[in-house]
C-alpha cells in the first residue's frame, strides 16, 4: 500500500508541476513510459489509464501555453511522422494476425508520434537536461537490482531481479543490456556539463557509479548482447571523448567483470558466451536464423509487410542434435532483431525508414557537434551530440539481436537528435544577429568590420 502511495505522489507531483511548467508533463509521460509505474504499484495506479492521461494533459497544455519557438521542420521529424502513417497502414490493410497487430499498434504510434512531438515540449538546455535525468532515474529502477545482484552473487540468464515480472520491457535482458549501455554516455557527460544538480563532488561521483554499475548489470544478464554493447559503448568513448583516463578506468572495470565471470571454463557465463562461435548447437541462437530466413521468404511474398506481430503466423523446425535428435518445432516465434521485425511487420518500405531515421539522427549529431565547436558557451551541445552518436550506436548494434524496433529509446534518441540541432540552430542565429556590422571592401575583396 506505502509503495501505491508514494508512486501516486509522485505522479500528482507531476501533473501539479505542469500546471506552471507544461513540460513537467512532458517529463512526467516520460516517467509513465520508462518506468511504468502502473506495473510496480499494487493498486490505485494500476486500475487508471496513466499514460493515457499524462499525454493528453500534456498536449492540451503544450496547445493552451507553451507554444514557443518550436524547431523548424526537419528530415527527422518528417521520417518519424512517415513511420507513423506507414505502420498504421500496413496495420489496418490486411494484417496477417489483425488482433494482434492491432494491439500493438496500439501503443507503438503512441510512442512514434510523442517522439515527434517532444522536440517542441523540450527546447532549452534546462528541459533537454531534465528530460535525460528523468528518462535515467527512471530507468535505474530495472538496472540497480540487476547490477546490485550480479556484484553479490552473481547474475543468471533469463531472470528478473528488477520491480516487475515477466519477460517483456526492461524485463528481457538483452533489451536491459542494450539501454544500461545506451546511457553511459550520456551520464557521463551530465557529469561534467549538467546545470540542474550542483557540480559537487557528492553529484560527480554519483553519475560515475551509475555509470559503473550499467556494466555489472549488463554482465548479470548473461546475455551475449551485453559483450556488444559493452565494446561499442567503451571503444566509442576511447574515441569520442576527451577523458580518455576515465574511458580507460571504465575498460579495466569491463574486463575484470569478464574475468570474474569466465574465469573458468567451465562456468555458466562463459558457457554462454561460447555459444557465439557455436550458434549451430544451441536452439536459442539456431531458431533466430531460422525466424530470420522464414522472414526473408515471407517478405518475397509480401513486400509490404504482414503488420505488426506477423510472426506468430511462423512455424519453425529446428533440427535435432545429438543430446536431442528429435527435430523442434516451434509456432509463433518472435523475431529477435529490429531489422527483421520491420520487414516481418512493414515490409521493406518500414526497414527503409527505420534505417533512414538512424542515419538521419546520426548525420544530424555529427553536423551538430562540429557547428557547435565553434560557438560561444555550446560545449555543453557538442558533447551531448557526442555521446548521443555513441548512444545511437548501441540500439543500431544490439538491436541485430533483438527485438525493439518499436521502444521508446530509439525515438528518445531520434527527438533528441532534433532538440540537439535547434539549440545550435539558435545559438548560430543570436550570433550571427549579435555580430558587428559589415562592409565590403573592394580593394582586398573581404568583408571588414565596420559601422552601420
Amino acid at each position: 500500500m506505502a509503495r501505491s502511495l508514494y508512486l501516486c505522489l509522485v505522479y500528482g507531483t507531476f501533473l501539479c508541476a505542469g500546471l506552471v511548467a507544461p513540460f513537467a508533463l512532458g517529463l512526467g509521460y516520460v516517467w509513465v513510459d520508462t518506468f511504468t509505474p502502473q506495473h510496480v504499484a499494487y493498486s490505485m495506479l494500476s486500475e487508471i489509464p496513466v499514460s493515457q492521461v499524462m499525454g493528453v494533459a500534456t498536449l492540451v497544455a503544450y496547445l493552451a501555453v507553451d507554444r514557443k519557438s518550436p524547431p523548424r521542420l526537419n528530415a527527422i521529424t518528417v521520417l518519424t511522422l512517415l513511420m507513423a502513417a506507414w505502420v498504421t497502414f500496413t496495420t489496418f490493410n490486411h494484417p496477417v494476425a489483425p488482433e494482434q497487430a492491432l494491439t500493438k499498434w496500439d501503443w507503438a504510434v503512441k510512442t512514434i508520434l510523442f517522439s515527434a512531438f517532444m522536440p517542441a515540449l523540450f527546447r532549452s538546455r534546462v528541459q533537454i537536461e531534465a528530460f535525460l535525468l528523468v528518462y535515467i532515474f527512471s530507468l535505474m529502477g530495472e538496472l540497480l537490482p540487476f547490477a546490485g545482484r550480479t556484484l553479490l552473487t552473481g547474475g543468471r540468464y533469463g531472470t528478473s531481479f528488477g520491480l516487475i515480472a515477466g519477460n517483456t520491457g526492461f524485463v528481457e535482458g538483452s533489451h536491459l543490456t542494450t539501454v544500461a549501455m545506451l546511457i553511459v554516455p550520456l551520464l557521463l557527460m551530465l557529469r561534467r556539463y549538467g546545470v540542474i544538480l550542483p557540480r559537487t563532488r557528492f553529484f560527480s561521483l554519483m553519475f560515475l557509479g551509475l555509470a559503473f554499475l550499467c556494466f555489472p548489470a549488463a554482465v548479470g544478464t548473461y546475455e551475449r548482447t551485453a559483450l556488444v554493447g559493452m565494446a561499442i559503448v567503451l571503444i566509442g568513448l576511447w574515441l569520442r571523448l576527451r577523458r580518455r583516463a576515465l574511458v580507460g578506468a571504465l575498460g579495466a572495470i569491463f574486463v575484470a567483470l569478464t574475468l570474474a565471470y569466465g574465469i573458468s571454463v567451465n562456468s555458466p557465463w562463459t558457457q554462454r558466451m561460447m555459444t557465439v562461435t557455436t550458434y549451430n548447437q544451441d536452439t536459442s541462437a539456431f531458431g533466430r536464423l531460422m525466424v530470420w530466413r522464414w522472414t526473408l521468404d515471407f517478405v518475397k511474398d509480401h513486400p509490404l509487410g504482414g503488420g505488426f506481430n506477423a510472426y506468430v503466423i511462423d512455424t519453425i523446425v529446428i533440427p535435432g542434435t545429438t543430446d536431442s535428435p528429435d527435430p523442434l518445432v516451434q509456432h509463433g516465434r518472435a523475431f529477435h532483431s529490429v531489422y527483421f521485425e520491420m520487414l516481418g511487420e512493414h515490409g521493406w518500405p518500414g526497414l527503409a525508414l527505420f534505417l533512414a531515421l538512424y542515419l538521419a539522427s546520426f548525420l544530424t549529431l555529427r553536423s551538430a557537434a562540429r557547428q557547435a565547436r565553434e560557438l560561444p558557451g555550446m560545449e555543453w551541445c557538442r558533447e551531448l551530440a557526442l555521446a548521443l552518436q555513441i548512444s545511437l550506436i548501441v540500439p543500431f548494434a544490439c538491436g541485430a539481436f533483438i527485438g525493439i524496433a518499436f521502444q521508446p529509446e530509439n525515438y528518445y534518441l531520434f527527438a533528441l537528435s532534433v532538440m540537439v540541432r535547434h539549440q545550435v540552430d539558435m545559438v548560430r542565429r543570436q550570433t550571427m544577429l549579435a555580430a558587428p556590422a559589415q562592409r565590403f571592401d573592394p580593394q582586398t575583396g573581404l568583408f571588414e568590420a565596420g559601422v552601420a
